[in-house]
């Protein structure tokens, strides 16, 4: 009886020994928890031959990527994403993301988002490149507690490897399935140049998107505007905001990419300016009409129960067709362009943020947020430039 007791006193020792072990918070690596620390990631079988990548072959897998799990302390779940590089350093804004992730220490690069990543991060053109991948880890429970999402265990990034990759020419998207980049005319409006947020609309006007056309992953294409222009104005075209890198001018009678002075049109009236920014080919050319004249364009729609228009004002001072305001849609909603405060000419189409409107079309599906809105109502284009 002794020993059996002996024995159970032992049993229980031993019991809660294990219990308290098991209940024990695991030891983290105290350089995981600040990102310090690296990870290995291995060099694939064909390192020293150029992947070919294929339309044909999009939704299957280039290659896998297989590494060892960081030095947590502790044995995690782990969330792994590829990056993509142009050079080896991976500076802030010079990397694309994969995206998909993978819980697991083989990582699948998709054939398709690769060939995505390289159209981005170089251009389109057709030509086997040297690329630079790593990995990212997350632990993707290393939070403090469920209403806490800041992970307490900062991504690591593994070693960085190169491999010779050729990619394939992606095709073109309609506008509304790509984001295009719009070039913009200043130097028109009030005539102040002000290349900012700040002047959009007045000093900024977007060109619009065409209906029918491509456009590049990059955002380039087709871009149109038509107005009315006075030949003792001058201006340019530029493409992004506060920068002067990309740009139309003028020299010689011609019209220059990143070179040259003002553009200035012959003889006052109306033109029409086509730009492709894939094939950087710019023409202004006269054009014949006679546009309906509007003193009032408004924008009007679910946001404001179609009770009464959001006035837009007028861009130009001398025969006005371009028209813009400021407005905050704190939900997502359906909105429209009309004439005059009625619904005898009214604007809609079915996409946003671009979008060329159609006589009595459908309502616009405007996303939440604060948004400069341009409408030209001689070709119904409309552009919604999130602020």
């Amino acid at each position: 009886m002794k020993k059996i007791n002996l024995l159970f006193v032992v049993l229980l020792s031993i019991i809660g020994f294990t219990a308290c072990e098991d209940t024990k918070d695991p030891v983290i690596n105290q350089a995981a928890l600040d990102g310090s620390i690296s990870f290995k990631l291995n060099e694939t079988q064909y390192k020293n031959f150029t992947y070919v990548l294929t339309d044909a072959n999009a939704t299957s897998d280039m290659d896998a990527l297989t590494c060892v799990q960081p030095d947590y302390g502790f044995t995690a779940a782990v969330t792994y994403t590829t990056q993509v590089c142009a050079n080896s350093t991976f500076a802030p804004n010079t990397f694309e993301s994969l995206a998909t992730t993978v819980n697991g220490e083989k990582v699948g690069i998709n054939t398709k988002e690769l060939n995505k990543a390289i159209i981005k991060l170089f251009d389109k053109t057709v030509v086997a490149r040297t690329l630079y991948f790593r990995l990212k880890a997350v632990v993707s429970d290393a939070t403090p507690s469920p209403l806490n999402d800041t992970l307490t265990v900062k991504p690591l990034y593994s070693n960085v490897i190169s491999l010779k990759v050729m990619p394939y020419e992606f095709p073109l998207f309609p506008y509304n399935e790509i984001t295009p980049t719009p070039y913009y005319i200043i130097g028109l409006g009030d005539g102040k140049w002000t290349n900012s947020t700040a002047g959009l609309g007045v000093s900024l006007t977007p060109l619009g998107v065409v209906a029918g056309k491509k456009y590049d992953l990059n955002g380039n294409g087709e871009f149109v505007y038509t107005g009315y222009f006075q030949a003792s104005r001058g201006f340019k075209l530029i493409r992004d905001i506060s920068s002067w890198a990309e740009q139309w001018g003028m020299k010689d009678g011609k019209y220059t990419h990143n070179t040259g002075d003002d553009i200035k049109v012959p003889a006052d009236g109306f033109y029409k300016i086509t730009l492709n920014s894939i094939d950087n080919t710019l023409t202004i050319v006269p054009a014949a009409i006679t546009p309906a004249s509007f003193t009032k364009i408004g924008l009007i729609g679910a946001f404001n129960s179609w009770a009464s228009d959001e006035v837009l004002t007028a861009t130009e001072s001398v025969k006005n067709h371009t028209w813009y305001t400021t407005y905050k849609f704190t939900s997502d909603s359906e909105c429209k362009f009309r004439a005059n405060g009625g619904w005898d000419t009214n604007w809609g189409f079915s996409t946003f943020p671009f979008g060329v409107g159609t006589p009595g079309g459908a309502n616009i599906p405007a996303k939440a947020g604060t948004y400069v809105v341009v409408f030209n109502d001689i070709d119904a284009t409309y552009t919604f430039i999130k602020k």
